[in-house]
């Protein structure tokens, strides 16, 4: 969780970490329709990706481009509105935040639509660790949001959609902190 922003980071690591992402937000169910809008939406909050300005973005699952909807620094709003001190959101190089249309999901199959969306929300976690893992890139994944505020900066009423996560990636600060088995040894 010790993200650093001395170095920005590759927009190929991001690049890889949305692509996972994409890959793993489609279940294949009769809750997607094709053609219709997709069961999962990744929008990006980005601090400090290398020839990216920072500013808020939606992913374009079909181009793997970043479609800007607001220019500008966002990392107070991010840190204010995340709960806990195990991360600093304003030193990760990017906050994927996977949004839900979990109402249309219910209103379409039932109370298995909680399961859906979060097996959906799960894989793409799941996923963006593993790509960034692969690329050698810091990565974490929280709950711990004000997704009322999240929801009202993205404008996902709209849509209908939730923020369900927040996927922090970036370079991780040097040296992290290492286990001092003298502490605990007899």
């Amino acid at each position: 969780g010790r993200f650093t922003a001395a170095a920005p980071l590759d927009p190929a690591r991001l690049s890889a970490a949305l692509a996972a992402a994409v890959a793993a937000g489609t279940l294949d169910t009769d809750a997607e329709t094709p053609g219709a809008a997709p069961l999962t939406r990744q929008y990006v909050f980005v601090n400090h990706v290398r020839g990216i300005a920072p500013g808020v973005y939606e992913h374009d699952r079909e181009t793997n481009e970043l479609v800007l909807m607001k220019a500008g620094d966002f990392g107070g709003f991010l840190q204010e509105n995340y709960f806990l001190a195990n991360y600093n959101l304003e030193q990760a190089a990017a906050v994927l935040v996977p949004a839900a249309r979990t109402h249309t999901v219910l209103d379409t199959v039932g109370d298995r639509g909680l399961r859906l969306v979060n097996a959906v929300i799960g894989a793409t976690a799941q996923a963006v660790y593993t790509a960034s893992s692969a690329a050698g890139t810091g990565c974490g994944v929280a709950l711990g949001f004000d997704c009322v505020s999240f929801a009202e900066e993205l404008g996902l009423a709209e849509r209908g959609e939730i923020p369900l996560l927040v996927m922090m990636i970036g370079n991780e600060a040097p040296r992290p902190a290492g286990y001092r088995f003298d502490i605990v040894a007899p």
